[in-house]
This record gives C-alpha cells, sequence and structure tokens, in this order.
C-alpha cells in the first residue's frame, strides 16, 4: 500500500476544519499524513489553537521554509496520522502555499485539497492504484459542488480567437482531462517537482493548476480523471471575502493571457496579439 500526504493551503480557515476536517481524517489510512499550511491568517485566526487541541501539535526547530512548523498525530481506531501544521510568516496564496506542502511531504502521492472540500470516505482507494503507470502525474476527483448543486472535475481546453479557454468537459467517465483541480486531485510529488510546482507566475490565483497539467501533459505524463474518486465542494473559499468579485475575475483573465503568452505557439501568439482588440472590448 502507498502512503498519501494530504497537503490543505488554507486562509483564515477555522471554520472550514470543523466542517471538513473530519471528513478529511476519516478518508486517510494508518500511517498516511495531513499539512496543512496556514497562509499567515494572522493573530485574529484561532488554526493554532484549533490545532493544538485536536492533534496536540508541538513546535519543532525544522526551518526549511519561512515558516512556522508543528508536528501532532492523530490515533483512531488502529490508524495513526501524522499531522503537519506549516504556518506561513508572510502571505503566499495558494499556488507557493501549495508548494511548501509539496515539499514537506514524506510521501510521493499527494492528495491536494482546498480547504472547503470533503472527500468521501473511500475517495483514496479509487485514486492510489493508478500510479502504480509510472507515467500518470496526476488524478482529478467527482466534485459534486453542493452551492450550485452540480458535478464536475472533468476538463477541456482549447485555442480560440487568440486564447486558450476552458469549460467542462460533459461526460464525467473516467479517462484524460485537460488539467487536474488544484481543489480535490492527487499528484505524484517527483513529477510535481520536476515539473518546478505552482508557478509563481499566477499570484495570486486561477490557472496555476491549468498550467502545471498542460507542462505535464507535454512532457508525455497521463494527467486522468476518476469519477468514482468522490468529493464535496463548499466553495466557501476566503478568495471572495479577500478580493471581491470583479478583482477575482480580473485576476482570472489577466492570469489566462499570461498561460497563453507563456504556453502558446509562435501562430498562436501571432493570434493572441491580433485578437487582442476583440477581448478588450468583450471583457470590459
Amino acid at each position: 500500500m502507498k502512503n498519501v500526504s494530504i497537503v490543505i493551503p488554507s486562509y483564515k480557515g477555522v471554520h472550514l476544519y470543523e466542517k471538513n476536517l473530519q471528513s478529511v481524517l476519516d478518508c486517510m489510512r494508518d500511517q498516511d499524513e495531513l499539512i496543512v499550511v496556514d497562509d499567515a491568517s494572522g493573530p485574529e485566526d484561532d488554526t493554532l489553537v484549533w490545532f493544538e487541541k485536536k492533534f496536540n501539535v508541538k513546535k519543532t526547530s525544522f526551518s526549511k521554509f519561512d515558516a512556522e512548523y508543528y508536528l501532532g498525530e492523530y490515533k483512531q481506531t488502529g490508524r495513526k496520522l501524522r499531522i503537519v501544521l506549516l504556518i506561513n510568516r508572510t502571505n503566499q496564496r495558494f499556488g507557493a502555499s501549495s508548494n511548501r506542502g509539496f515539499a514537506a511531504a514524506k510521501n510521493d502521492l499527494v492528495f491536494l485539497i482546498n480547504n472547503d472540500v470533503a472527500p468521501y470516505e473511500d475517495c483514496l482507494k479509487y485514486l492510489v492504484p493508478y500510479f502504480e503507470n509510472e507515467q500518470v502525474f496526476a488524478v482529478g476527483c467527482l466534485e459534486h459542488e453542493t452551492h450550485l448543486n452540480e458535478i464536475g472535475g472533468r476538463n477541456k481546453l482549447w485555442f480560440e480567437r487568440g486564447m486558450f479557454l476552458h469549460s467542462r468537459f460533459k461526460e464525467l467517465t473516467a479517462g484524460e482531462t485537460a488539467w487536474a483541480s488544484g481543489g480535490s486531485a492527487m499528484f505524484r510529488k517527483s513529477i510535481f517537482e520536476k515539473i518546478g510546482g505552482f508557478d509563481k507566475l499566477y499570484y495570486p490565483a486561477y490557472w496555476e493548476d491549468i498550467d502545471l497539467s498542460f507542462q505535464a501533459r507535454k512532457q508525455g505524463f497521463l494527467v486522468l480523471f476518476e469519477p468514482k474518486a468522490q468529493v464535496d465542494h463548499n466553495h466557501e473559499t476566503t478568495n471572495k471575502s479577500v478580493f471581491g468579485e470583479k478583482k477575482m475575475h480580473d485576476m482570472s483573465w489577466n492570469n489566462a493571457k499570461k498561460f497563453t503568452w507563456k504556453n502558446g505557439n509562435f501562430w498562436q501568439k501571432i493570434s493572441f496579439l491580433l485578437w487582442q482588440p476583440y477581448w478588450f472590448i468583450k471583457m470590459r
């Protein structure tokens, strides 16, 4: 059995731990590891107090990152889980916080999920077997988006009118997907690090998971979707409260343009430049 490290980047997430973290613990197996990267939530957030009470975490002298490092454990019904809490000293946002979680992970299989995601109890058993194939980089989950009463998780990506665009794949059957969502997918750490992790180009957020899978697929690795691996995604992350809807929309669109310029070939970049007046008017 291959053990798994579950990584959760989080910002001011105490209320979400209360809702979702027990589901995370319930899906884990003996000797699996949970790593929560708190993104400098500040003194008004009770994340550390919550982890001290729940997992008896203790500060260690680990100094690999510019972060405080706490270590604890969780025992229940024959299972012993390693609990790691990293607290960033400065705010890093999703990509850099996730990269730190991967770097701290002791296992090669890393299940990356948002703090507003509750995995089903049997989720890992449908993901882990895929990684017997050394060419598999990532496997995404079927997401029940509770706020919309919709399901998703399989994606498509194409080039049109000078831009890379994306949407959901209507057929939610097992198979290849354009990218594995950073909100609920398992990744192979060794390939993740070979690629360089999430690119800081997309700071503060959006398109970094699309780019990561794009780089992996370009190198010949497989990015897959497994509908039997299911999660509830409650979409309560803090981006909306921190940035507001307009800022979120603008960040996503700006990063779409960065993605196109980074990954487009010569003729796609020419097309990108020619179509900019169209997109400028359309996106106003």
